[in-house]
């Protein structure tokens, strides 16, 4: 059962987790001061801090404090008054592209980075000039287990599958990802999504709207809606679904075609505290912070992808980071969204306001 293996997880992972003591950070990495990272706050952000980054202070000198929430339009301000009050900035992929254009960022520090973590041990796929892969957002397939005891859809054709399941299905109320989904849903290949046409996308929705009983608004919603059993089918936040699942819900979901956004570790240009950011980003790829976020945060890909290496296959099997489910995972295009994403909203408001 997924919850007897998520189980198995976070216990084997706790097993794994070893936190730097002060002694262990190279002589590069020492310094003094307050760095002020801004962040999306909440309880996420809390096991960011646990797993990534909580040791950083000990370790370094250096403190850290918290503010929320990332904007590129109020650091742009800031520079502008020449009063950037930001050390480091957790920005969605969108953001980061606008703040770039607008030369808000500083280039990453890769040769000090390097120095602490090996480059074959990250991921490059999320490892930009201006931003370090942090966290990723997914959309997963999920169904409740009792209505569908021998499995749910393995993809998002079948999930609008209504003769094989029927039931009330919802979605996130958002253009990013249905439009991705709903030409997964036509049979569209997922590496030829990109340049998408969004007329055929757009089309592509109408197939699926009557299909859609409820679009969810907020992802916070999702608790609720399991809770309750009120929908059967679902395209919903991993980390909310499955914090569920392991409360106990009956509810089991599916890594493959799942779709995932990805957040970058960025430093403003001119920020308070440059070199010492520099330290901090480079911080948070350690392998002894990726293996204690697999206890924390189970649903997040980890940038130091090394900490895969060591662990048991039917262990890996429910890691959304792991090679196998990275594979079949759809990944966003921010640079497409960021060069058509204000046409699509446009279109998207108007053509959800007749569902």
């Amino acid at each position: 059962m997924f919850k007897a293996r998520m189980a198995l997880a976070a216990a084997t992972a706790l097993t794994i987790a070893l936190p730097a003591l002060a002694q262990d950070a190279p002589e590069a990495f020492k310094g003094s001061g307050t760095l002020i990272v801004n962040n999306w706050g909440g309880p996420t952000v809390e096991k960011m801090h646990d797993a990534w980054y909580g040791d950083f202070p000990a370790a370094t000198g250096i403190d850290i404090a918290f503010t929320s929430v990332p904007d590129v339009a109020k650091l742009q301000i800031m520079a502008q008054v020449g009063n950037i009050e930001w050390d480091m900035v957790d920005f969605e992929g969108n953001q980061m592209l606008m703040a770039m254009k607008e030369g808000l960022l500083e280039p990453i520090d890769y040769d000090l980075l390097y120095s602490l973590v090996p480059k074959e041990n990250l991921d490059a796929a999320v490892l930009t000039e201006y931003g370090v892969g942090s966290v990723a957002f997914s959309t997963v397939i999920a169904w409740n287990t009792e209505l569908f005891p021998e499995g749910g859809p393995k993809d998002w054709v079948e999930f609008f599958d209504t003769d094989k399941f029927p039931g009330r299905r919802a979605l996130y109320a958002n253009p990013k990802p249905a439009l991705e989904i709903a030409m997964l849903a036509a049979g569209k290949a997922p590496n030829t999504l990109y340049p998408m046409d969004i007329d055929e996308a757009f089309a592509a929705l109408d197939a699926i709207g009557p299909k859609v009983d409820l679009w969810v608004e907020k992802t916070s919603q999702w608790d609720v809606l399991i809770q309750n059993s009120e929908v059967d089918l679902m395209g919903s936040s991993l980390a909310r679904t499955m914090a569920q699942i392991q409360a106990g819900e009956p509810y089991a979901l599916t890594y493959n075609q799942s779709i995932s956004e990805q957040s970058y570790w960025t430093i403003p240009k001119g920020a308070p505290n440059v070199a010492d950011a520099q330290k901090l980003v480079a911080w948070t790829v350690r392998e002894e912070g990726a293996k204690k976020a697999l206890e924390l945060l189970p649903y997040y890909g980890m940038t130091n992808i090394a900490v895969y290496d060591d662990l048991a296959p039917e262990l890996k099997s429910e890691l959304p980071g792991a090679p196998e489910n990275a594979a079949t995972a759809h990944k966003i295009d921010a640079q497409w969204w960021f060069d058509n994403g204000a046409e699509v909203r446009t279109r998207w408001l108007d053509w959800l306001s007749q569902q």
